[in-house]
């Protein structure tokens, strides 16, 4: 049996040393996509994003204190937060107001986040109007992305 490979061997030198550098790159690319696939650890559908976040996670008291908090405001008639992962959105509906009524409203209730919050949570507001003579301009959205201290808004007519 020897005999025969090494007869094979001399007969065919090069077709011997590509079939064995071609098995070796198979090889290889099974066990790359075996591991691309399958050796993920986490199950998370966020992947790693959410490392730290039992520090710094906000209870059910907390978001209601907020949302009492801003709704306290005479022009707003009511708020409503949601958490997803990393991104804290705050819907705002204001009885009456202007852009920079909302914008302040806004500004405001970051102070009821703590640092640690706002260095680690996206915030994104949507403020709409009930006042049907203001909608025009209305909704406005900002975002203030973790660890800024300046709310980005859409821009709008005046």
């Amino acid at each position: 049996m020897v005999k025969k490979f090494k007869e094979f061997y001399k007969r065919n030198r090069v077709y011997s040393i590509l079939m064995i550098i071609s098995t070796i790159c198979v090889i290889a690319i099974i066990i790359g996509v075996l591991f691309y696939f399958f050796g993920q650890t986490s199950k998370d559908k966020y992947g790693n994003r959410l490392d730290g976040i039992n520090e710094v996670k906000l209870n059910d008291d907390k978001i209601s204190d907020i949302e009492n908090k801003i709704s306290e405001n005479e022009l707003v008639k009511s708020t409503e937060i949601d958490i997803r992962g990393k991104l804290i959105y705050i819907n705002i509906i204001l009885n009456t107001g202007t852009h920079s009524d909302s914008e302040s409203i806004a500004q405001a209730s970051l102070e009821l986040f703590s640092k640690e919050e706002k260095e680690f949570y996206d915030i994104q507001y949507i403020i709409e109007n009930e006042d049907k003579a203001i909608t025009e301009n209305f909704p406005v959205m900002g975002y203030i992305k973790a660890g800024n201290s300046v709310i980005k808004w859409t821009n709008y007519v005046q």
